[in-house]
């Protein structure tokens, strides 16, 4: 017979999967309690939870999951069965300033690693979650390549304006030696 605390808390999972479309599966290993809170805080001023999961019970609400979803399906065929203590790191739309957070919060905590995640319908695996971790938000990105674009333009500007202006000095002291 199964248990009834089991099924209800599979659903709970479930229903946290469908709302955080953008997550990451975390192990904890020898994490202290109060390294986990110290992240939980982090990790809230970038609207991202922290959720530690029993394995069995994330790996069974994913297999429901995958019936009706092919990323799921995916990640039971990469990833399953499930090893060492994990937790789900719950991203909301705006997904890359949650990685970013944990991403800096596990460059003084090694204790702390991705095992995969789900980054808009698309699954990666440890390496590729530290490399996207690493990279500039969208905003960051976006004032970067306008920046790239005006530089250019005003380098050629000052310069241009520069022989002009002294050009008209040049021939301002001309027509002064003249008359």
């Amino acid at each position: 017979m199964i248990n009834q605390k089991k099924q209800v808390l599979v659903q709970n999972i479930q229903d946290l999967l469908a709302k955080h479309q953008n997550f990451a599966l975390v192990k904890i290993d020898k994490s202290t309690h109060q390294t986990l809170e110290s992240l939980r805080k982090n990790l809230k001023k970038s609207q991202a939870e922290f959720k530690v999961v029993k394995n069995s019970l994330l790996e069974k609400s994913i297999r429901k999951n995958a019936a009706e979803d092919k990323v799921f399906a995916k990640i039971t065929n990469l990833f399953f069965p499930l090893r060492n203590n994990s937790a789900l790191l719950l991203l909301d739309k705006n997904w890359s300033d949650g990685l970013r957070a944990f991403f800096q919060f596990i460059q003084s905590e090694p204790t702390l690693t991705f095992k995969f995640g789900i980054l808009d319908n698309n699954t990666y695996a440890t390496e590729e979650l530290l490399e996207i971790a690493k990279l500039p938000n969208s905003d960051e990105l976006m004032a970067r390549v306008i920046g790239q674009f005006k530089s250019p333009t005003a380098r050629l500007i000052s310069s241009l304006k520069f022989n002009f202006s002294k050009m008209v000095f040049i021939l301002r002291t001309k027509s002064k030696q003249n008359n």
